[in-house]
């Protein structure tokens, strides 16, 4: 067993080890191509092709910083992967090369083990506010009343419903924001991570102001079971709409 557990932490470390030594850049900025050479007195940058499967030609010489050159590209507006090539002077003799780099919404690969993570967190959400509907469902909303309509006894319980319900509406913003992170890290067509960010950004926009007429409703009502209840302790049964 700690064998087996042992293999899953060393694939584990791989796979992380892996995505870090993957170049990925975020959409709009610029990003650094590097290319190492010892023995390189000038190394060019020759070509890049565009997810597009474009391609424009640099033939730009790389900043030299000891053995290491690199080059700055700023036109990252596609998401997806491009490839860049180019030569040095490998010991005297112009050796071409070729890299891919990635380019991504939020500039990180989204790694199988990441994915997982994000999914499992998602549905974990999901279950938690399907569940959260569930069971405001067998809370009461109202007082208690006889057949005529009067009202019995003030049901606090109600008050807890509301509160639920805000909790359901924070869920529902994590939703949709993990939704759209999980769409600009999958899918290079943004339409549809576009549109759930921009409802995710009204929802929440619109929360400071949920949240101050939720309390001032909750204020109110809690003063007007208040009256009910000194009703209901002198002996004198209202008619009522809480």
């Amino acid at each position: 067993m700690k064998k087996l557990l042992l293999v899953f932490v060393l694939l584990f470390l791989c796979v992380s080890i892996n995505a870090q030594q993957e170049l990925v850049g975020k959409a709009g900025d610029i990003i650094q191509l590097p290319q190492e050479c010892s023995s390189c007195s000038y190394v060019q940058i020759s070509s890049i092709q565009y997810p597009n499967m474009t391609r424009e030609y640099l033939n730009q010489t790389m900043t030299n910083n000891g053995s290491s050159f690199y080059y700055n590209f700023n036109k990252t507006s596609q998401l997806g992967v491009y490839n860049y090539c180019g030569y040095g002077d490998v010991n005297g003799i112009d050796t071409v090369f070729c890299y891919d780099f990635k380019i991504t919404y939020l500039g990180k690969e989204l790694t199988t083990d990441k994915a997982i993570i994000y999914f499992m967190f998602l549905i974990l959400l999901v279950l938690i506010f399907v569940g959260t509907f569930i069971f405001i469902g067998f809370l009461p909303s109202k007082n208690e009343r006889d057949e005529e309509g009067k009202i019995l006894s003030i049901s606090y319980l109600k008050y807890f419903r509301n509160v639920l319900y805000m909790f359901e509406w924070m869920l529902f913003i994590s939703i949709l924001y993990l939704f759209s992170n999980i769409g600009f890290a999958f899918l290079e067509e943004q339409l549809f991570s576009n549109t759930i960010f921009t409802l995710f950004k009204i929802c929440l926009g619109l929360s400071p102001v949920i949240v101050v007429v939720w309390f001032i409703w909750i204020i109110v009502s809690m003063f007007h079971d208040r009256q009910f209840q000194q009703m209901l302790n002198r002996g004198v049964f209202p008619m009522g709409n809480l």
